[in-house]
């Protein structure tokens, strides 16, 4: 699994939209959409730690998901 694979379970788990999670860290909509299609690999630690806390998880489960194929 990638990163915008995860990114994309926690944002369906929380219900979060892009628009909402782009007003909940002050992150540009452009930025998580290429997140979220692979244009963007993974983000810098701050940005990893502001998208999972605002997605009401952690950093460590994040990469957990994305970065261990059998923990699909």
């Amino acid at each position: 699994m990638s990163y915008s694979e995860a990114l994309s379970h926690y944002m369906e788990k929380a219900g979060m939209s892009v628009i909402q999670l782009s007003n909940k860290i002050g992150m540009r909509r452009s930025t998580i959409y290429a997140l979220l299609d692979g244009r963007a690999k993974e983000p810098k630690l701050s940005t990893a730690k502001a998208i999972a806390d605002a997605l009401g998880t952690t950093m460590e489960e994040m990469a957990a998901m994305a970065f261990n194929d059998d923990e699909e």
